[in-house]
């Protein structure tokens, strides 16, 4: 089947394009899953009123779509910035090409951070937080809590605000900071601040998967020659930041674990180094003397 044929026969099902176009997505993991995903961004449908509808005849404008959609596919465009959201933590986060795609594997912060002894009622910051994903997460678990979340990006803050509101969170403060500068100057300090920073090589940049290479920030994944250029900073700036036995804790790459044990140094009292889903390290939690 194919958009002349169709115009032949304009009484092809969602059904048949919805088989036509998984075998058109072939190179895709999840073919099935990406050419229903695809079909209800053209339709406007949701995932039950897909299923009730296969029977039903398409539309010659949904076929145009779906080709539009299709060929941005076919180019690596991520199936997010597609749909323009993505789900984490349970929540739905509106997301563009302006902020990073939130990943499963980052949820080991929201669930570690919840599984910390702080007060009743903690002063929390999320430094870089793109979209919003891990402060929105922490922000609904936590209500009672007064959350922080900075970033350098004026246009990520807007989607953020827009995420908070999306999920009906309300307990989040919005600030533009390069890292901890804004904090430091004013003195302030937090019970936890949590990140997910920068930590790509220069080097490995052109070996990542092209969806990412280019399509997502560069900014919001490089952090320069060695990849550990904004974590170090960031340990180095937290313990002004950070109340007495209070908490870093920070997303790291798979193989950055024990450098950044080496980076703390002696300011911390405990250090924990956390696996994510996969079994890979994923995070590093520290805990201010």
């Amino acid at each position: 089947m194919n958009y002349k044929n169709y115009k032949k026969n304009p009484s092809e099902t969602l059904e048949t394009l919805f088989r036509w176009l998984a075998a058109q997505l072939r190179f895709s993991s999840c073919p099935f899953v990406e050419a229903r995903l695809l079909l209800q961004l053209a339709l406007g449908l949701d995932e039950n009123s897909f299923f009730k509808n296969l029977g039903q005849p398409v539309r010659r404008g949904v076929w145009k779509k779906v080709l539009a959609l299709l060929k941005k596919r076919k180019e690596s465009w991520p199936m997010a910035y597609l749909a323009g959201k993505k789900e984490f933590w349970s929540l739905e986060f509106k997301v563009n090409r302006q902020v990073l795609i939130p990943r499963p594997e980052t949820e080991i912060l929201v669930e570690k951070a919840l599984s910390l002894k702080l007060p009743e009622r903690p002063q929390v910051l999320d430094v870089g937080t793109g979209c919003g994903n891990i402060a929105v997460a922490l922000g609904r678990e936590w209500p009672e809590a007064r959350i922080t979340a900075c970033d350098l990006s004026l246009r990520a803050l807007k989607i953020a605000r827009e995420n908070a509101a999306r999920n009906k969170v309300k307990n989040i403060y919005f600030v533009k900071s390069n890292l901890l500068n804004y904090f430091i100057r004013r003195r302030k300090k937090f019970d936890l601040i949590v990140s997910n920073p920068p930590y790509i090589s220069e080097e490995e940049w052109p070996m990542l998967d092209r969806s990412v290479r280019d399509f997502e920030p560069r900014k919001a994944l490089v952090a320069g020659p060695t990849g550990l250029e904004i974590i170090k900073k960031l340990i180095m700036q937290a313990p002004r930041c950070l109340k007495r036995s209070a908490y870093l804790l920070i997303e790291v790459g798979s193989s950055q674990a024990e450098v950044v044990l080496e980076l703390a140094g002696e300011n911390w009292q405990e250090a924990e180094v956390l696996k994510d889903y996969a079994g890979f390290f994923r995070a590093v939690c520290l805990r201010r003397k």
